[in-house]
């Protein structure tokens, strides 16, 4: 298990690359920043490709900064 800075990078990267914005704080809401369902699904399979963790796409719906996706990560 990847982290917390290791997650918090990771996700700020993916982020970056998927909603072509930088910089992206721990605390930016990815639906805010132009998120969608489609850029979601295709963020959390990055993540589970790259680091084989696997979040359900509800939690970043109701978690949709990178610190809170990050907490809910490590209490899995």
């Amino acid at each position: 298990m990847p982290t917390r800075p290791e997650l918090e990078a990771m996700l700020t990267r993916l982020w970056s690359e998927k909603l072509n914005i930088t910089p992206v704080g721990v605390e930016d809401n990815f639906f805010a920043l132009g998120g969608d369902s489609l850029l979601a699904a295709d963020l959390l399979m990055d993540v589970y490709e790259q680091f084989g963790i696997e979040v359900d796409a509800a939690v970043l719906f109701l978690k949709p900064t990178i610190a809170e996706l990050v907490d809910e990560v490590l209490a899995a």
